[in-house]
Protein backbone atom coordinates (compact mmCIF):
# COMPACT_ATOMS: atom_id res chain seq x y z
CA UNK A 1 0.00 0.00 0.00
CA UNK A 2 1.33 3.43 -0.95
CA UNK A 3 2.13 5.87 1.81
CA UNK A 4 0.56 9.32 2.00
CA UNK A 5 3.18 11.88 0.95
CA UNK A 6 3.36 15.38 2.39
CA UNK A 7 5.87 18.18 1.74
CA UNK A 8 6.63 20.97 4.21
CA UNK A 9 9.20 23.78 4.33
CA UNK A 10 9.55 23.95 8.11
CA UNK A 11 9.58 21.43 10.95
CA UNK A 12 7.85 22.43 14.18
CA UNK A 13 6.26 20.93 17.27
CA UNK A 14 4.95 17.37 17.12
CA UNK A 15 6.25 16.89 13.60
CA UNK A 16 9.77 17.50 14.87
CA UNK A 17 9.24 14.89 17.58
CA UNK A 18 7.98 12.34 15.02
CA UNK A 19 10.98 12.94 12.73
CA UNK A 20 13.44 12.73 15.62
CA UNK A 21 11.88 9.45 16.76
CA UNK A 22 12.17 8.01 13.24
CA UNK A 23 15.81 9.11 12.98
CA UNK A 24 16.59 7.54 16.36
CA UNK A 25 14.94 4.25 15.37
CA UNK A 26 16.88 4.09 12.10
CA UNK A 27 20.13 5.00 13.83
CA UNK A 28 19.67 2.20 16.35
CA UNK A 29 18.86 -0.30 13.58
CA UNK A 30 21.56 0.67 11.06
CA UNK A 31 24.26 1.80 13.49
CA UNK A 32 24.70 5.21 11.85
CA UNK A 33 22.55 8.38 11.74
CA UNK A 34 20.73 8.55 8.37
CA UNK A 35 20.73 12.33 7.89
CA UNK A 36 23.10 15.26 8.19
CA UNK A 37 22.74 18.25 10.46
CA UNK A 38 22.97 21.01 7.84
CA UNK A 39 19.62 20.39 6.12
CA UNK A 40 17.97 19.32 9.38
CA UNK A 41 18.71 22.66 11.06
CA UNK A 42 17.65 24.65 8.01
CA UNK A 43 14.26 22.91 8.10
CA UNK A 44 13.86 23.64 11.79
CA UNK A 45 14.81 27.25 11.07
CA UNK A 46 12.35 27.56 8.17
CA UNK A 47 14.83 28.27 5.33
CA UNK A 48 13.30 28.94 1.90
CA UNK A 49 15.78 26.54 0.28
CA UNK A 50 14.87 23.47 2.39
CA UNK A 51 12.05 20.96 2.06
CA UNK A 52 10.96 17.95 4.11
CA UNK A 53 9.11 15.14 2.38
CA UNK A 54 7.07 12.97 4.75
CA UNK A 55 5.62 9.50 4.20
CA UNK A 56 2.68 8.60 6.45
CA UNK A 57 1.02 5.26 7.13
CA UNK A 58 -2.14 6.50 8.79
CA UNK A 59 -0.88 8.80 11.54
CA UNK A 60 2.52 7.06 11.78
CA UNK A 61 5.57 8.61 10.11
CA UNK A 62 7.31 5.81 8.18
CA UNK A 63 9.57 7.78 5.86
CA UNK A 64 11.33 11.11 5.64
CA UNK A 65 13.49 12.91 3.09
CA UNK A 66 15.22 16.22 3.54
CA UNK A 67 16.09 18.30 0.50
CA UNK A 68 18.24 21.40 0.08
CA UNK A 69 17.98 23.49 -3.10
CA UNK A 70 20.84 25.72 -4.23
CA UNK A 71 20.64 27.18 -7.75
CA UNK A 72 20.98 24.20 -10.13
CA UNK A 73 21.98 21.72 -7.42
CA UNK A 74 19.71 19.73 -5.11
CA UNK A 75 21.00 17.62 -2.22
CA UNK A 76 18.90 15.00 -0.45
CA UNK A 77 18.84 12.27 2.17
CA UNK A 78 16.14 9.61 2.48
CA UNK A 79 15.08 7.67 5.58
CA UNK A 80 12.61 4.78 5.85
CA UNK A 81 11.46 3.12 9.08
CA UNK A 82 13.10 -0.34 9.45
CA UNK A 83 9.73 -2.07 9.84
CA UNK A 84 8.33 -0.40 6.70
CA UNK A 85 11.08 -1.17 4.22
CA UNK A 86 10.65 -3.05 0.93
CA UNK A 87 7.22 -1.48 0.45
CA UNK A 88 8.19 1.14 -2.15
CA UNK A 89 8.16 4.03 0.33
CA UNK A 90 11.70 5.00 -0.63
CA UNK A 91 10.62 5.14 -4.30
CA UNK A 92 7.76 7.46 -3.39
CA UNK A 93 10.05 9.75 -1.43
CA UNK A 94 12.68 9.83 -4.16
CA UNK A 95 10.09 10.50 -6.85
CA UNK A 96 8.79 13.47 -4.85
CA UNK A 97 12.33 14.74 -4.26
CA UNK A 98 12.99 14.40 -7.99
CA UNK A 99 9.91 16.45 -8.84
CA UNK A 100 10.75 19.19 -6.34
CA UNK A 101 14.32 19.41 -7.61
CA UNK A 102 13.27 19.66 -11.26
CA UNK A 103 10.60 22.24 -10.45
CA UNK A 104 13.25 24.36 -8.74
CA UNK A 105 15.44 24.20 -11.85
CA UNK A 106 18.05 21.78 -10.52
CA UNK A 107 20.09 19.88 -13.11
CA UNK A 108 21.88 17.63 -10.63
CA UNK A 109 20.80 15.75 -7.53
CA UNK A 110 23.27 14.69 -4.85
CA UNK A 111 22.14 11.72 -2.75
CA UNK A 112 23.86 10.96 0.54
CA UNK A 113 24.36 7.39 1.78
CA UNK A 114 25.49 7.56 5.39
CA UNK A 115 27.61 4.72 6.62
CA UNK A 116 28.20 3.32 3.12
CA UNK A 117 25.98 0.38 4.02
CA UNK A 118 26.07 -2.67 1.69
CA UNK A 119 22.58 -2.09 0.26
CA UNK A 120 23.40 1.46 -0.79
CA UNK A 121 26.78 0.49 -2.22
CA UNK A 122 25.24 -2.34 -4.24
CA UNK A 123 22.53 -0.13 -5.71
CA UNK A 124 25.07 2.52 -6.72
CA UNK A 125 27.22 -0.09 -8.48
CA UNK A 126 24.32 -1.80 -10.25
CA UNK A 127 22.86 1.50 -11.49
CA UNK A 128 26.18 3.10 -12.43
CA UNK A 129 25.52 6.13 -10.25
CA UNK A 130 28.66 8.23 -9.92
CA UNK A 131 30.34 8.72 -6.58
CA UNK A 132 31.03 12.44 -6.16
CA UNK A 133 32.24 12.74 -2.58
CA UNK A 134 33.30 10.72 0.46
CA UNK A 135 33.17 12.00 4.02
CA UNK A 136 34.97 10.18 6.83
CA UNK A 137 33.96 10.11 10.47
CA UNK A 138 37.08 9.54 12.54
CA UNK A 139 37.38 8.60 16.21
CA UNK A 140 40.05 8.70 18.88
CA UNK A 141 40.02 7.32 22.44
CA UNK A 142 41.07 10.05 24.85
CA UNK A 143 43.00 7.77 27.20
CA UNK A 144 46.52 8.84 26.29
CA UNK A 145 47.17 12.21 24.67
CA UNK A 146 50.45 13.92 23.83
CA UNK A 147 51.16 17.19 25.59
CA UNK A 148 50.68 20.43 23.71
CA UNK A 149 51.44 24.13 23.85
CA UNK A 150 50.58 27.08 21.67
CA UNK A 151 53.15 28.47 19.22
CA UNK A 152 54.61 31.79 20.33
CA UNK A 153 52.44 34.84 19.77
CA UNK A 154 49.04 33.21 20.14
CA UNK A 155 46.45 33.35 22.90
CA UNK A 156 43.39 31.16 23.53
CA UNK A 157 40.03 32.27 24.87
CA UNK A 158 36.44 31.04 24.63
CA UNK A 159 33.67 32.29 22.39
CA UNK A 160 31.63 35.30 23.51
CA UNK A 161 28.33 35.43 21.61
CA UNK A 162 27.88 39.13 22.34
CA UNK A 163 30.96 40.20 20.38
CA UNK A 164 32.33 37.28 18.37
CA UNK A 165 29.53 36.23 16.02
CA UNK A 166 30.37 38.40 13.02
CA UNK A 167 34.15 38.01 13.26
CA UNK A 168 33.89 34.25 13.66
CA UNK A 169 31.41 33.89 10.81
CA UNK A 170 33.69 35.84 8.47
CA UNK A 171 36.71 33.74 9.43
CA UNK A 172 34.75 30.49 9.16
CA UNK A 173 33.41 31.27 5.68
CA UNK A 174 36.88 32.30 4.53
CA UNK A 175 38.49 29.10 5.85
CA UNK A 176 35.80 26.93 4.23
CA UNK A 177 35.27 28.99 1.09
CA UNK A 178 35.46 25.91 -1.15
CA UNK A 179 33.38 23.62 1.09
CA UNK A 180 29.90 22.65 -0.23
CA UNK A 181 28.08 23.14 3.10
CA UNK A 182 30.32 25.22 5.34
CA UNK A 183 31.51 27.84 2.87
CA UNK A 184 28.35 29.95 2.77
CA UNK A 185 27.02 29.99 6.31
CA UNK A 186 24.63 32.82 7.07
CA UNK A 187 24.02 34.49 10.41
CA UNK A 188 20.91 32.31 10.68
CA UNK A 189 23.01 29.15 10.20
CA UNK A 190 25.24 30.19 13.09
CA UNK A 191 22.35 31.26 15.32
CA UNK A 192 20.58 27.91 14.75
CA UNK A 193 23.61 26.09 16.14
CA UNK A 194 24.07 28.46 19.06
CA UNK A 195 20.49 27.61 20.08
CA UNK A 196 21.11 23.86 20.18
CA UNK A 197 20.87 22.22 23.63
CA UNK A 198 24.41 20.89 23.29
CA UNK A 199 25.99 24.32 22.71
CA UNK A 200 28.36 25.53 25.43
CA UNK A 201 30.51 28.61 24.85
CA UNK A 202 33.13 27.07 27.14
CA UNK A 203 33.66 24.35 24.49
CA UNK A 204 34.26 26.90 21.71
CA UNK A 205 37.96 27.78 21.62
CA UNK A 206 39.26 30.83 19.75
CA UNK A 207 42.89 31.57 18.86
CA UNK A 208 44.05 35.17 18.63
CA UNK A 209 47.21 36.87 17.45
CA UNK A 210 47.69 40.58 18.16
CA UNK A 211 44.07 40.74 19.29
CA UNK A 212 42.68 39.33 16.03
CA UNK A 213 40.78 36.05 15.73
CA UNK A 214 42.86 33.77 13.51
CA UNK A 215 41.72 30.23 14.37
CA UNK A 216 39.14 28.22 16.24
CA UNK A 217 38.19 24.79 17.52
CA UNK A 218 34.48 24.49 18.15
CA UNK A 219 33.90 21.41 20.30
CA UNK A 220 30.69 19.55 20.96
CA UNK A 221 29.56 17.06 23.58
CA UNK A 222 27.59 14.51 21.56
CA UNK A 223 24.09 14.29 23.10
CA UNK A 224 23.33 10.90 21.50
CA UNK A 225 26.31 9.18 23.13
CA UNK A 226 25.54 6.55 25.80
CA UNK A 227 25.85 7.93 29.35
CA UNK A 228 28.49 5.34 30.21
CA UNK A 229 30.58 6.29 27.13
CA UNK A 230 30.45 10.10 26.92
CA UNK A 231 31.71 11.35 23.59
CA UNK A 232 32.94 14.68 22.33
CA UNK A 233 33.44 15.98 18.81
CA UNK A 234 35.74 18.41 17.06
CA UNK A 235 32.71 20.04 15.47
CA UNK A 236 34.48 22.65 13.33
CA UNK A 237 38.16 23.54 13.38
CA UNK A 238 39.93 26.06 11.19
CA UNK A 239 42.93 28.31 10.84
CA UNK A 240 43.12 31.49 8.76
CA UNK A 241 45.27 31.46 5.62
CA UNK A 242 47.79 33.87 7.16
CA UNK A 243 48.52 31.41 9.99
CA UNK A 244 49.12 28.27 7.95
CA UNK A 245 52.39 26.45 8.54
CA UNK A 246 52.89 27.79 12.08
CA UNK A 247 51.65 24.71 13.94
CA UNK A 248 48.47 26.42 15.13
CA UNK A 249 46.12 23.79 13.68
CA UNK A 250 47.80 20.90 15.49
CA UNK A 251 47.94 22.86 18.74
CA UNK A 252 44.24 23.77 18.50
CA UNK A 253 43.32 20.14 17.83
CA UNK A 254 45.30 18.91 20.83
CA UNK A 255 43.97 21.65 23.09
CA UNK A 256 40.47 20.55 22.12
CA UNK A 257 41.22 16.90 22.85
CA UNK A 258 42.66 17.76 26.27
CA UNK A 259 39.62 19.95 26.99
CA UNK A 260 37.19 17.17 26.13
CA UNK A 261 39.09 14.67 28.28
CA UNK A 262 39.09 17.10 31.21
CA UNK A 263 35.31 17.39 30.82
CA UNK A 264 34.91 13.62 31.16
CA UNK A 265 34.64 12.63 27.50
CA UNK A 266 36.10 9.22 26.68
CA UNK A 267 36.19 9.46 22.89
CA UNK A 268 36.46 12.24 20.33
CA UNK A 269 35.05 12.11 16.81
CA UNK A 270 35.24 14.44 13.83
CA UNK A 271 34.26 14.60 10.17
CA UNK A 272 36.74 15.21 7.35
CA UNK A 273 36.60 15.02 3.57
CA UNK A 274 38.30 11.88 2.29
CA UNK A 275 40.35 13.91 -0.20
CA UNK A 276 41.59 16.46 2.34
CA UNK A 277 45.11 15.03 2.53
CA UNK A 278 46.66 17.65 4.88
CA UNK A 279 43.85 17.36 7.44
CA UNK A 280 43.85 13.57 7.25
CA UNK A 281 47.60 13.47 7.76
CA UNK A 282 47.22 15.57 10.90
CA UNK A 283 44.40 13.48 12.34
CA UNK A 284 46.12 10.18 11.55
CA UNK A 285 49.28 11.45 13.24
CA UNK A 286 47.20 12.12 16.36
CA UNK A 287 45.90 8.54 16.30
CA UNK A 288 42.42 8.96 14.77
CA UNK A 289 40.96 5.94 12.97
CA UNK A 290 37.93 5.64 10.68
CA UNK A 291 34.57 4.89 12.29
CA UNK A 292 32.26 5.43 9.28
CA UNK A 293 32.49 6.37 5.63
CA UNK A 294 29.67 8.42 4.13
CA UNK A 295 29.14 8.56 0.36
CA UNK A 296 27.55 11.22 -1.81
CA UNK A 297 26.33 10.11 -5.25
CA UNK A 298 25.48 12.31 -8.21
CA UNK A 299 22.39 11.85 -10.39
CA UNK A 300 22.16 14.18 -13.42
CA UNK A 301 18.58 15.30 -13.87
CA UNK A 302 18.93 16.69 -17.39
CA UNK A 303 20.05 13.32 -18.77
CA UNK A 304 16.70 11.77 -17.85
CA UNK A 305 14.51 14.83 -18.10
CA UNK A 306 11.39 12.82 -18.89
CA UNK A 307 11.99 10.07 -16.32
CA UNK A 308 11.53 10.37 -12.56
CA UNK A 309 14.40 9.46 -10.33
CA UNK A 310 12.67 6.27 -9.19
CA UNK A 311 13.53 4.76 -12.59
CA UNK A 312 17.16 5.76 -12.20
CA UNK A 313 17.54 4.75 -8.57
CA UNK A 314 15.37 1.72 -7.92
CA UNK A 315 14.13 0.51 -4.56
CA UNK A 316 15.47 0.11 -1.90
CA UNK A 317 16.73 3.60 -2.67
CA UNK A 318 20.11 5.21 -2.44
CA UNK A 319 20.21 6.30 1.15
CA UNK A 320 21.71 5.32 4.44
CA UNK A 321 18.78 3.00 5.02
CA UNK A 322 17.03 0.50 2.80
CA UNK A 323 13.92 2.08 1.37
Amino acid sequence: MAARIETVSQITGQLGYAIDTLIQDVTAFDGVPPVGEHKYLKLHNGADSARAVLAWDGDRLVGYAQLLLAEQLATAEVVVCPTSRRRGIGRQLLSTVDGLARKAGATELKLWAYGALPASEAIARSRGIALSRSLLQLELPLDDLPSTCLPAGYAIRTFDARRDKDAWLALHNDVFADHPENGTWSRDDLEARLRQPWFDAGDFLLAERDGQMVGFNWLKRVPEAPPDRPEGEIYIIGVGDSERGRGLGRSLALLGLHHLRAEGMRTCTLFVEADNAPALALYRSLGFSTRHTHRCYSVPLTATADAPIESTVASPGLSASSA
